[in-house]
């Protein structure tokens, strides 16, 4: 099986760069899996699991993303991410009192805009990421 070089990039920094066999990405139309010399793609991405297969025989690594972009184009996948973590660098119960304070402070939040907006970008981020560990234990 070919590899390509995949790219995982934030507004903060590169958290991947390497060389992969298989990515799995969540766009907004529903997941896209991608192979080396896959057709030109470019679409939007909504909050969910990249799933990377290193080797055809290694295990699946992950990263969160809160939304963004991908683009494939021959041996290359950029994923551009408003925010994205590695699946695996905080334990369960770090993420269980960042949701809570999250939580803690929604309810504080007095506009209805903010407090939807809110909700998207830390507290939904806190419950995926928490679902996403309690699957992979």
């Amino acid at each position: 099986m070919s590899k390509f070089l995949c790219d995982i990039v934030t507004p903060e920094k590169e958290l991947f760069s390497e060389e992969i066999n298989f990515v799995v990405v969540p766009g907004s139309e529903g997941e896209i899996g991608l192979l080396a010399q896959h057709a030109p793609t470019v679409s939007t991405l909504k909050m969910g699991e990249i799933r990377l297969k290193m080797e055809a025989d290694s295990e699946t690594e992950s990263y969160l993303v809160n939304g963004g972009y991908v683009e494939a184009i021959g041996t290359k996948v950029v994923v551009l991410a408003s925010r994205a973590e590695k699946v695996g660098n905080t334990d369960i119960a770090e993420v269980k009192a960042k949701k809570a304070e999250a939580e803690a402070k929604l309810s504080k939040v007095e506009e209805e805009d903010s407090r939807a907006a809110f909700y998207r970008e830390e507290v939904a981020w806190y419950t995926f990421m928490e679902t996403l560990l309690q699957r992979k234990q």
